[in-house]
């Protein structure tokens, strides 16, 4: 499998979403999905990976391995226990490992536990 098809199955699993699903909504086969998550297929054109971002709700560039770990760069090893359990987890994160995160995961969970934190204040 590809990195690309890896990322593409990875984001349609997170949303619940079926390679038939996706393929009907941005207008291609189900067998052009499965042979772009196996690898079969590489080089899908943008309209392809824009509709893909669009229905999935991940960036263009995430499709391209760009953003994967810009989020978790930032976190320091000695803190990122403590905010993959006390944070991401309690806070809608589906995992408390961060490297099994999204980087859309991880800022859907820190913005609900920011929104928690300003109402308690």
């Amino acid at each position: 499998m590809s990195e690309l098809g890896k990322r593409i199955r990875q984001a349609r699993q997170a949303r619940g979403v079926t390679g038939a699903q996706l393929a009907d909504m941005i207008g291609v086969s189900a067998n052009y999905i499965s042979e772009l998550e196996r690898g079969i297929k590489k080089n899908p054109s943008m309209q392809v990976v824009s509709g893909m971002a669009e229905v999935l709700h991940y960036p263009v560039d995430y499709f391209f391995g760009v953003q994967e770990q810009r989020i978790r760069q930032f976190i320091p090893a000695d803190l990122s226990g403590y905010v993959a359990e006390s944070i991401l987890r309690p806070y809608g994160a589906r995992s408390h490992d961060l490297n099994e995160l999204s980087d859309h995961e991880v800022m859907d969970a820190l913005v609900e536990y920011l929104r928690q934190r300003k109402d308690k204040d």
